[in-house]
């Protein structure tokens, strides 16, 4: 489910990071679903795995692009997975796979090797070895691995086929990629990047608290924190009960580490602040921008019009209103 598959519903806008819909076998006739799902063999699973659904089926499949890592997201009936030899063979692919469990559990024979991986559970896989499961009605993320770069950054690939990251290790990482499903409409696609290297950095930790071998680097984790901070921040950013207080509840540590996690921004309310403001400069800045100070306070968090010239004039040296006409924009009444 990681490889780019044609797009057959458009990106929401050009500039901002989109699911895009691969995949629904919900608006096709019952009888049709599965050897349509079959035969389109959406992002080259029909060749990886031989397929039994034990239920009537339904699917949907999402893709997600973020430059350095794709995502897929898929909800599936019951149904068995089989990879055997004469699979691996024909497809030749030998990424690590890591499916992230989100509802319903797998129960596999990964070689050799049983696991169990319920809901809240990563389930790796190796794809260069066989595997057999039986998957729950479930809700999944995907992503690969390619090999080589496995091989360098993890422990022993081949060793790792079949490994269960139990939901008290995977909790950041699960509960991280649900907030990437939630949210992405309104990130940027430059974010991309980093938001991959957030998710790769989340399962690195994941991964090693659950062999309990590997130490977790404190700066891998600081990163990773501090991008899902930002993220949460900006996914908020126009709500009044937007605070360190909810923050640290959302994402489950200290306020004081929340603070140190952008002291060079002068805290969390600092932080909010200043992108707040950031947001309004866009505002007054776009060309026939015509809502007031007042509308633009309400919007973006500020108890009303005056706080918010007060703020502005700090940081940007002039009035909104100033700062719009500056700019050539229609200004507010």
């Amino acid at each position: 489910m990681t490889i780019p598959p044609d797009s057959v519903v458009p990106a929401a806008t050009a500039d901002r990071l989109s699911w895009t819909r691969v995949f629904e076998a919900d608006r096709l006739p019952a009888a049709q679903r599965y050897a349509c799902w079959r035969d389109a063999d959406v992002a080259g699973l029909s060749h990886k795995f031989d397929t039994r659904p034990d239920e009537p089926f339904t699917g949907q499949m999402d893709w997600l692009d973020l430059g350095a890592l794709g995502l897929g997201s898929a909800r599936m009936t019951a149904a068995d997975w089989v990879r055997g030899p004469g699979n691996a063979a024909r497809d030749g692919n030998d990424d690590l796979v890591v499916s992230v469990r989100h509802r319903g559990a797998a129960f596999a024979d990964m070689a050799g090797r049983d696991a169990v991986a319920p809901a809240g559970s990563v389930l790796i896989a190796d794809m260069a070895q066989v595997q057999r499961h039986y998957s729950e009605a479930s809700l999944t993320t995907g992503f690969a691995i390619p090999r080589a770069v496995a091989e360098q950054t993890l422990p022993s690939v081949r060793s790792l086929h079949g490994h269960v990251i139990a939901p008290e290790y995977a909790r950041l990482l699960v509960s991280h990629l649900s907030a990437i499903r939630e949210s992405v409409g309104s990130l940027p696609v430059s974010s991309g990047p980093a938001i991959a290297q957030t998710v790769l950095d989340l399962f690195a930790m994941s991964l090693a608290a659950s062999m309990d071998s590997v130490p977790v680097d404190p700066a891998q984790h600081d990163r990773g924190l501090r991008l899902r901070l930002r993220e949460a921040i900006e996914c908020q950013l126009g709500s009044p009960s937007l605070t360190a207080a909810r923050l640290s509840r959302d994402l489950g540590t200290s306020r004081s580490t929340l603070y140190r996690l952008l002291q060079d921004e002068g805290g969390v309310q600092a932080y909010i602040r200043t992108r707040r403001l950031a947001r309004v400069a866009e505002s007054l800045r776009r060309p026939g921008g015509h809502e007031t100070i007042g509308t633009l306070a309400e919007r973006w968090g500020f108890c009303d019009a005056a706080y918010l010239g007060r703020a502005f004039r700090e940081v940007y040296g002039a009035t909104p209103g100033d700062y719009r006409a500056s700019h050539g924009s229609t200004p507010g009444r």
